[in-house]
């Protein structure tokens, strides 16, 4: 199995390579590091990694991204689009030290942060090791790690992707710090889930009354 994926998109050529150093230092023996230098070739590799089927744990990009990346394209317009490919992957924006006083920066996240397109925020290292980096990265990928439908789980969420009590079931184990997977029913790891525990929807069923009625 080929190992995840960790992007990183940044114009600027030393924060580019001091990104991809870090990164590569401390993650890449269990991550696959990929950095570039626009949003275009960004989109383009993670086509490739739809196509080929890739896990993608993380992408992170530079808010104020170079003209290259296409008309009016901004980091989070390029985690926008991240989120409708791989919606299961971890999104932040780059951020320079100092950089929410800056209006337009502060506003570019917060208004990301409300529609959903990224999880939060990271500030650029600029030192290394950057422990204060490190640490925002950990929490990602953890995060990343206890959904990732690869990883063998004791807790295995089956329900339809849209379901609303699939989400509070997923949000209540998640609260309590549970790890578990999630599979949708139409799935092939689901249907493969629920033959193994047998009976399919009636399970699906005594579960959901289960929850709702208070357990």
């Amino acid at each position: 199995m080929r190992r995840p994926l960790i992007i990183a998109v940044d114009g600027d050529r030393t924060s580019r390579h001091r990104l991809r150093q870090e990164l590569d230092r401390r993650y890449g023996s269990d991550y696959s590091v990929q950095a570039n230098n626009n949003g275009a070739d960004a989109l383009a590799d993670l086509a490739e990694a739809h196509t080929r089927g890739d896990r993608v744990a993380l992408v992170l990009a530079d808010q104020w991204l170079p003209d290259t990346s296409g008309p009016d394209m901004s980091g989070s317009e390029l985690l926008a689009r991240v989120r409708r490919q791989h919606p299961d992957a971890k999104r932040a924006l780059l951020v320079k030290w100092g950089a929410w006083a800056d209006r337009d920066t502060a506003e570019a996240i917060l208004s990301a942060m409300a529609l959903g397109d990224i999880n939060y925020y990271v500030l650029k290292p600029w030192t290394s090791p950057d422990e204060l980096f490190h640490r925002t990265i950990t929490d990602f990928l953890h995060e990343w790690a206890r959904s990732d439908l690869a990883t063998q789980r004791e807790v295995v969420v089956v329900a339809d992707r849209r379901s609303s009590r699939g989400h509070q079931i997923r949000s209540l184990l998640t609260r309590n710090g549970i790890p578990h997977a999630f599979h949708d029913r139409d799935s092939s790891p689901g249907e493969a889930v629920l033959a193994h525990v047998g009976q399919g929807a009636s399970v699906l069923l005594s579960i959901d009354r289960s929850f709702r009625d208070g357990a």
